[in-house]
């Protein structure tokens, strides 16, 4: 009988060479290259099911995700390999009988007097104690459906290999599976045990046969969440998704790039509030250190000026940045009277305050103006109080920028990105997504596929608007009005309701758009537009940049805006300055979109939202 195999290592080096042929040399599936074994998706990931494959043998991995009641087999004499018949040759009548009947060994040993004939007849047979078999449904990650796998108890204890969670290799003949269950057309007749990675079954958190897990699951246990087969499905989805836009940026003469992710610049967020980075080198003070008493005198200074731009009625964007930068010092001043020590700025790692990027559009710029159209793939940080099944702290998000271009152009780019992202991930995760909409629609995409086939609507933000203002037999919460932002209500309104069909939305008043949008003929309304799905929202947004650099200072004066971090943006239109115009994608809504889950924290295990950032 082989010997139980290690918890913590492969088998010898050897076996890369059985991994790729058997005891009886048939032909085996092929491994996959940096890896000595071959992926569930080869085998019962292929559209037959791996019935093709019958007969193979594999070497093949997984985590344990569910097993059957074992089932025992009659114990008796068997042999080292796979229990053929006792080998009586040579023995005589008495050693035969010796031999087939164990009752009639044990008495002739506790007699005496046959002990040679005992010996004889023990070494032609070996013996099982609690034969049995193990049916075992394992799973790797490469694909929905799971691998059933059949390991007798001769080969390793049964309960190393059943545990839920444990990690197993095992090598073995692909055979099919009898009357052929919807489930399971092959399983996988273990020959080997090669590897176990033992689990604490008492403490390990996922369930037998988990596979919508439930929301406190992938909250508490992010890190474990990743092997239940919705989130999985949602990661495969969006390692798909990422790909596909690779794919098309790069064939549509787009370059890739890096953009920071840690910001000076404070005016990229517009209205939202953005993450402060705090890094120091050591504990050393200075006279340069900040005392409470600074702080409060900022803070004075600070709600000063905020008076004055309610009085004067400034630009909203101007009021929210001031009193942002008031809600900070509050909390700096509390934090220092707390903790009785000093600030030192001067020991600031960066010398300066930084902050996590809320968005690439402006970085992104300047490699546009000289790679001319380029785009990227990075996270996004917001510090909004929101409802958090609707926003995350941390997003991500693929932006792109393109020179020689207006906005027509931008639109007509991300209309065409986000059909192709679709139609790629319709395709290539069929089954992710058959799953993930629990056998509705039999299996048939609707909404994916009338988003790529049918025309989207466009409409102006004034059209939208008044739109919204001819509904008779619907009220909502927040009064929809010219010159105020649509809200999520109104919106889905008009793509749900209205349109039922992506909505593209236009010409927005400038009052409504950060300061880099350009500003049309009449000066009131700036080329910039959203797109708006069904059920989900905004997906996409983008706007043609002010190239002008009369009316880019114009419009940061009106603001109020610091000029002194903007410096460098000035440098694009003051060296060589292009009509250029860009868009960013959400991700994580656009997965929404896709799998028809409704809170976005379901689309990641490693979810940031308020009070929740765990590991």
């Amino acid at each position: 009988m082989e010997s139980s195999p290690s918890s913590s290592a492969f088998a010898s080096a050897s076996s890369s060479e059985e991994a790729t042929t058997s005891s009886n040399d048939a032909p085996a599936v092929e491994s996959l290259k940096y890896s000595r074994r071959a992926s569930l998706r080869s085998v019962v990931g292929r559209p037959d099911g791996g019935l093709g494959l019958a007969g193979k043998h594999a070497v093949v991995g997984g985590w344990v995700k569910s097993s059957d009641a074992v089932k025992t087999k009659l114990a008796g004499p068997v042999s080292p390999h796979r229990m053929p018949a006792t080998e009586t040759t040579g023995l005589t009548c008495t050693e035969v009988l010796l031999a087939r009947v164990p009752l009639i060994r044990c008495i002739a040993k506790l007699i005496g007097g046959a002990a040679a004939a005992v010996d004889r007849a023990s070494a032609s047979v070996s013996y099982k104690v609690a034969a049995g078999t193990a049916l075992v449904r394992i799973n790797d990650g490469s694909c929905v459906a799971d691998l059933q796998i059949v390991v007798d108890s001769s080969l390793c204890p049964l309960e190393q290999v059943t545990a839920t969670g444990a990690c197993v290799l095992v090598e073995g003949k692909i055979e099919v599976v009898e009357g052929r269950s919807q489930q399971h057309v092959v399983e996988l007749s273990v020959e080997k045990v090669l590897h176990v990675g033992a689990v604490n079954i008492d403490n390990y958190p996922l369930l037998s046969n988990v596979e919508l897990p439930p929301p406190e699951l992938v909250k508490n246990y992010s890190h474990l969440a990743t092997r239940t087969t919705a989130v999985a499905s949602v990661a495969r989805i969006r390692s798909e998704m990422v790909h596909a836009a690779h794919t098309f940026f790069q064939t549509n003469g787009f370059f890739h790039v890096n953009t920071p992710i840690i910001t000076a610049t404070t005016v990229a967020g517009g209205r939202s509030k953005m993450f402060r980075v705090m890094q120091t080198t050591s504990n050393k003070s200075d006279n340069r250190a900040i005392t409470p008493e600074v702080v409060r005198a900022s803070i004075k200074a600070k709600t000063k000026q905020i008076e004055a731009l309610k009085r004067s009625e400034s630009n909203k964007e101007a009021l929210e940045a001031a009193e942002m930068d008031l809600q900070r010092a509050n909390e700096l001043a509390t934090q220092l009277e707390q903790q009785g020590f000093n600030a030192d700025l001067s020991d600031n790692f960066f010398q300066n305050p930084l902050y996590l990027s809320p968005n690439h559009t402006l970085h992104l710029e300047t490699y546009a103006c000289a790679l001319s159209s380029v785009y990227t793939f990075s996270p996004v940080f917001l510090a909004e109080n929101l409802e958090p099944h609707k926003h995350l702290a941390e997003m991500w998000t693929i932006d792109a920028e393109l020179a020689f271009a207006e906005l027509e152009d931008a639109i007509s780019c991300a209309k065409d990105c986000l059909k192709w992202l679709l139609s790629t991930v319709s395709k290539n995760c069929s089954d992710e997504l058959k799953f993930l909409s629990n056998g509705a629609n039999n299996g048939i995409f609707s909404h994916i596929e009338s988003a790529v086939s049918s025309p989207w609507e466009r409409i102006t933000y004034s059209e939208a608007v008044n739109t919204l203002l001819q509904v008779k037999d619907k009220s909502f919460e927040a009064k929809a009005e010219l010159g105020m932002p649509l809200s999520l209500e109104h919106m889905s309104y008009l793509v749900d309701d209205c349109y039922k069909k992506p909505v593209i939305i236009y010409e927005y008043p400038k009052e409504l758009k950060p300061f880099y949008a350009r500003l049309m003929e009449d000066a009131t309304k700036v080329s910039a537009f959203d797109i708006v799905v069904p059920k989900v929202g905004i997906i996409a947004c983008g706007t043609q940049k002010e190239e002008r650099m009369d009316n880019l200072m114009a419009r940061i004066d009106d603001l109020r805006l610091p000029r002194d971090q903007l410096d460098w943006y000035f440098n694009i239109r003051k060296h060589g300055t292009v009509k250029h115009s860009g868009f960013s994608i959400d991700i994580e809504r656009l997965i929404l979109l896709v799998t028809c889950l409704n809170d976005v924290r379901d689309v990641k295990p490693f979810q940031r939202t308020k009070g929740d950032a765990k590991c």
